[in-house]
């Protein structure tokens, strides 16, 4: 009888201790699902937070463009109301009028665009087609003072 016993125990012990491998494993994979989650949880906040900070950045922005003078300034060549502006002085450069007919657009060449380039000595612009560039653009040997600064930049 006490050998029954003492089988049955160390068959028990046998099967503890695979138990025990067994919780701890699922313990450690429960607590890494558990942190993942929360990692991923917290780059979400982390996200949404960062999305408002710049929608509301950008309205702000807005609001500021809306609320300055009516003159683009050089740094904004890239802004609708700078643009329209750009057109109007070409148009009053031109003699007032510019007739734009839908063979001017067809004879366009595809590769054919416009390079634009800031004179820092006097703040104008060169508008310069591509075809035409080495023939229009102003020489950038340097600047009077000696510094390697060219005057012209695109």
């Amino acid at each position: 009888m006490i050998e029954v016993v003492s089988s049955l125990v160390s068959l028990m012990y046998y099967m503890f201790i695979p138990a025990i491998v067994v919780t701890l494993v699922a313990l450690v994979l429960a607590w890494q699902a558990w942190r993942y989650r929360k990692e991923q949880r917290d780059i979400a906040t982390g996200l949404s937070h960062e999305a408002k900070k710049l929608i509301e950045k950008m309205q702000t922005t807005s609001a500021d463009l809306a609320a300055t003078s009516e003159k683009p300034e050089l740094s904004d060549l890239g802004a609708p109301k700078y643009l329209a502006t750009l057109c109007t002085v070409l148009v009053q450069k031109a003699g007032g009028s510019i007739r734009l007919t839908e063979n001017d657009f067809l004879e366009l060449p595809e590769e054919e665009y416009i390079s634009i380039y800031v004179d820092t000595t006097d703040a104008s612009i060169l508008l310069c087609l591509n075809s035409l560039r080495p023939q229009t653009l102003p020489s950038t040997g340097g600047n009077p003072d000696g510094s390697d600064d060219e005057p012209t930049y695109n």
